[in-house]
């Protein structure tokens, strides 16, 4: 999904949404949740890519290169150095690595790997005037078939060449869409991908932590219905606020919109928007 594919779990952002109640289970009956329950896949067509979908470069106080991963509010600072060596980044419960290489002046790669099995393998290509940018983003889904999704880019500002930059995602596609699986557990929510990402939450709003295959360590979610089509999903990167996404669905219940938008501080509010169709 792309409430910030936006893989915010992954890199891309992928992303999941649910919330608001005042109204307890006592009172709330099971099937307030019922029209969520199934499997929907991405209509691919319909997607609208907010500004704030984008990837950041940038050099630090030395001049080394780095990429900023996730939300601004809460983000993720990551080496980039080209020498083909693993380097861990900020995740002590998966022991996450990554590793990049330079294949020429417009060419690179970096893998992420997660006790040392490659979880993601990312490659970059650089337009030869600089201005564009297509990311293709390989990993194997929870069925084990492969996936590749392409992200192309415009540069917005940093450097007229090379990666240092903020770029923003102008189209985007999946050899595999999207698919998000709606569980009821009691008086629990089990959301789940087909990228193996996954969390099970109460919906009264208190954060649960959400787990999978290149999610962002620290990334959160909370959960409240607001009505019976409705759900809100507030989100979090180690206790700082960072995404909101509202999921509605159809009156017909066969369509889900999810709308998500960057609570970043400078961040557009304009959302990204992605639709999927009841299986």
């Amino acid at each position: 999904m792309y409430s910030q594919r936006l893989s915010i779990f992954s890199a891309g952002f992928v992303t999941l949404a649910l919330t608001a109640s005042s109204v307890c289970f006592a009172q709330a009956p099971a099937p307030s949740f019922a029209k969520f329950a199934g499997t929907w896949t991405e209509d691919e067509s319909k997607v609208k890519l907010s500004p704030s979908f984008t990837l950041r470069f940038r050099r630090d106080a030395q001049g080394n290169l780095e990429e900023v991963r996730g939300f601004d509010a809460a983000p993720l600072v990551q080496p980039v150095r080209f020498d083909g060596k693993p380097y861990p980044i900020d995740d002590p419960s998966k022991k996450s690595t990554i590793v990049w290489k330079q294949i020429d002046k417009s060419h690179f790669e970096r893998q992420l790997l997660e006790g040392g099995k490659v979880v993601t393998t990312r490659r970059i290509q650089i337009s030869d005037d600089g201005k564009t940018l297509t990311q293709d983003t390989e990993r194997m889904l929870a069925d084990g078939k492969k996936s590749v999704v392409t992200v192309k880019f415009r540069r917005t500002t940093g450097d007229p060449q090379g990666l240092a930059a903020i770029w923003q995602a102008v189209s985007v596609h999946s050899t595999v869409p999207d698919q998000m699986t709606y569980e009821p557990v009691g008086n629990r929510l089990k959301v789940s991908t087909n990228q193996g990402v996954v969390y099970t939450a109460p919906l009264d709003g208190k954060p649960v932590a959400v787990t999978g295959p290149a999610v962002i360590f620290g990334t959160m979610v909370a959960l409240k219905l607001i009505d019976a089509q409705t759900l809100e999903i507030a989100q979090s990167r180690v206790g700082v606020a960072t995404g909101k996404v509202t999921v509605a669905i159809s009156a017909d219940g066969k369509v889900m919109t999810s709308t998500s938008v960057n609570l970043s501080p400078k961040a557009s509010r304009e959302p990204t928007v992605t639709v999927f169709d009841k299986q």
